[in-house]
């Protein structure tokens, strides 16, 4: 699961605290652990140093044990001069070494170990628990670096705030500037303090915005232009057409004519309607739009036994103009009707819905050699995308394909 985006200042504070905790712990972890460590070798230097000159003066001690009364220091020659719960805790085997004694409530002791020339053990102890300094001052450097940190992290808290509302603001605005679909040259006014990369990002969006702008500029052009220029020749044909139906006899191939005619007068209507705003365009009757659709296209059943049938609901609007609803229709009624050897072709009509289903070979399932909708349904496509339609095209259940029109808040009918 993708996790949940944040804001840009979200993700930098976060960052910025997280890193300054991790390292004031790493830091203070670092310094407990000097404070410790030096303490033990000062001890443990004092105690070697001090068994050290006990072993090398000219007068041993004659006492099996003993107290240096400078250091407050006890030694011990061999095991059996120890008390026992000292002696429990020293390894026989260890020889000329340091080592540490944890005695619990008798204290903490570090000691030191050297054999003499008869070959005894000869112990130096040393308790460290009364002149242990290194855990209240380390405590107290703590404190003193704590509050230290505390104040640095507050002023360059104060510092980081600034510097992300530079990012984030500005980032912010031009968020909202593109969300509007309004044009963005004329918006983007950065501040001079952002950072010189939003600078950069602001001119590359705006270049390209321009560049979208100039080939969308350029598609209307040729489609008003190109849906102009065919507009004429076609009046023209048309005109000539009923002239010649007028004067002389009616044939199969003059009606075929005057469909073509009327198709690609449809088409140039459908192409026209992409290069204007599809705000201004006002509704049709389904029911009539299907109506004339089944009229212009039924003699495409030829000799098949293929029935269509309009199976309508009354008042159902459609919210295009009624030349871009024949494109789409007629476009998918025509593909219904080339692909459906017998059966039916059912033309649905509901609220915001319309649905052509076929007993045809089915959506998919069209031999190659045959497969291919030409502009036709891609013109549908587009027109259905300008004007928010949602169009789909799917296999049918019981066999053959099913194409619907819907728009706006659609309800589902029997």
């Amino acid at each position: 699961m993708a996790g949940r985006s944040r804001r840009v200042r979200g993700l930098v504070m976060w960052s910025y605290i997280s890193s300054t905790f991790v390292s004031f712990l790493v830091f203070s972890l670092m310094i407990v652990l000097f404070g410790f460590d030096l303490e033990d070798q000062i001890f443990d230097y004092q105690v070697t140093r001090t068994l050290e000159s006990l072993v090398e003066t000219d007068e041993q001690p004659m006492e099996a044990n003993g107290t240096v009364r400078s250091l407050e220091m006890q030694y011990f020659t061999g095991l059996e001069s120890m008390p026992a719960w000292l002696r429990d805790q020293v390894n026989p085997e260890w020889q000329n070494r340091s080592f540490e004694v944890f005695a619990e409530e008798r204290g903490h002791f570090h000691a030191a170990v050297r054999t003499l020339e008869n070959g005894d053990n000869m112990y130096l102890l040393f308790n460290a628990r009364p002149f242990i300094r290194s855990t209240p001052q380390i405590k107290a450097y703590l404190a003193i670096i704590g509050a230290m940190a505390g104040l640095v992290f507050l002023v360059s808290l104060f510092f980081m705030l600034r510097m992300t509302r530079k990012v984030s603001v500005p980032l912010e605005d031009m968020a909202a500037i593109l969300s509007d679909g309004k044009d963005i040259a004329p918006a983007f006014d950065l501040p001079a303090a952002a950072p010189a990369e939003l600078h950069a990002l602001a001119r590359a969006i705006e270049d390209r915005d321009a560049r979208i702008g100039a080939l969308l500029d350029r598609e209307r052009e040729f489609n008003r232009d190109a849906s102009h220029e065919l507009r004429t020749p076609l009046a023209v044909a048309y005109g000539a057409l009923e002239v010649l139906e007028a004067t002389a006899n009616k044939s199969h191939a003059m009606f075929r004519l005057k469909t073509a005619i009327q198709d690609m007068q449809l088409l140039t209507e459908g192409i026209l309607w992409l290069g204007r705003d599809p705000a201004r365009a006002q509704g049709c009757d389904a029911t009539a739009v299907c109506q004339k659709s089944v009229t212009a296209y039924s003699h495409l059943v030829g000799d098949r036994n293929v029935k269509v049938r309009l199976d309508s609901q009354d008042d159902v609007e459609m919210q295009v103009p009624e030349a871009v609803a024949l494109v789409m229709v007629g476009n998918i009624l025509r593909n219904a009707l080339s692909y459906t050897e017998e059966g039916e072709v059912v033309l649905l009509v509901r609220d915001n819905l319309v649905m052509v289903t076929d007993t045809g070979a089915g959506y998919g399932k069209v031999d190659k050699d045959r497969e291919g909708f030409g502009v036709g349904l891609t013109l549908v496509t587009r027109l259905c995308r300008h004007f928010g339609f949602d169009f789909t095209v799917k296999a049918a259940k019981g066999g053959g394909s099913e194409a619907s029109l819907s728009w706006g808040a659609q309800e589902t009918s029997a």
